[in-house]
C-alpha cells in the first residue's frame, strides 16, 4: 500500500475517532439537560429571594418588584411556563439536530443528503428563532402585566442579530455543501 494511503486512511479513523468521540458527548449534553432545565427553573422561582437577599433592608422592598412564576395566578403560570418550554425546546430541538449530524458524522456519512437537511433547518430556526421569541415574550409579558401577574410592562424590541447572521450563513453553507456532494459524485463517475 503506498505510503501516502496509509496516511490518508490514519488521517480519516483520527477524524471518525473525534466523531465518535462528540457523539458520546452529546449524550453527555442530553443526561444533562434536565439538570440545565431544573436549574433555569430554579433561577426563575428564587430570583426575587436572591436579589432581596443581597441588598440592605431598604432596597429589598424593590426586589418585590420581580415576579415569582409560583405566586401568579392560573392562567399567569400556564403564560409563563409554556414560554419557559418553548424556550427550552429551542436549545433541544437544535441539539438533537447537531448530534444527529455527529452521528452521521461518526459512522462515516458526512456527504449525504440529511447532512444538507440538518444544516439548512438548523440555519433556517436560527434565523427565525429570534423574531418568534421576541413576539413570545413581548406578548406573555404584556398578558401577565394585563392579568395583574406583573407590576409592569417593559417591552423590548430586539432581536439577537448574530444568531439572524449564524442562520444565514448555514443556509448558505448548505449549497455549498450540495456543490461539493456534487463535485464528488461527478469525481466518483470519472474515475
Amino acid at each position: 500500500m503506498p505510503r501516502m494511503a496509509i496516511v490518508w486512511d490514519s488521517i480519516r479513523d483520527g477524524r471518525q475517532c473525534w466523531f465518535r468521540r462528540l457523539d458520546w458527548a452529546f449524550w453527555a449534553i442530553w443526561v444533562a439537560f434536565p439538570v440545565t432545565a431544573w436549574m433555569a427553573y430554579r433561577a426563575n422561582t428564587t430570583a426575587s429571594l436572591a436579589i432581596a437577599q443581597s441588598l440592605d433592608a431598604e432596597q429589598a422592598k424593590c426586589a418585590g418588584l420581580i415576579a415569582n412564576p409560583l405566586n401568579m395566578s392560573g392562567p399567569g403560570k400556564l403564560l409563563f411556563w409554556t414560554l419557559f418550554g418553548l424556550q427550552l425546546s429551542f436549545f433541544a430541538v437544535l441539539i438533537g439536530i447537531l448530534h444527529r449530524m455527529v452521528h452521521r458524522f461518526a459512522h462515516g456519512r458526512i456527504f449525504v443528503s440529511e447532512t444538507l437537511q440538518g444544516v439548512w433547518w438548523m440555519g433556517i430556526i436560527l434565523v427565525f428563532w429570534p423574531f418568534l421569541d421576541a413576539i413570545a415574550s413581548n406578548a406573555v409579558a404584556f398578558a401577565l402585566h394585563a392579568i395583574g401577574d406583573t407590576k409592569f410592562y417593559l417591552p423590548f424590541y430586539t432581536v439577537d442579530v448574530g444568531t439572524i447572521a449564524g442562520g444565514v450563513f448555514l443556509m448558505a453553507l448548505k449549497f455549498v455543501i450540495e456543490h461539493a456532494i456534487l463535485l464528488q459524485s461527478e469525481n466518483d463517475l470519472t474515475i
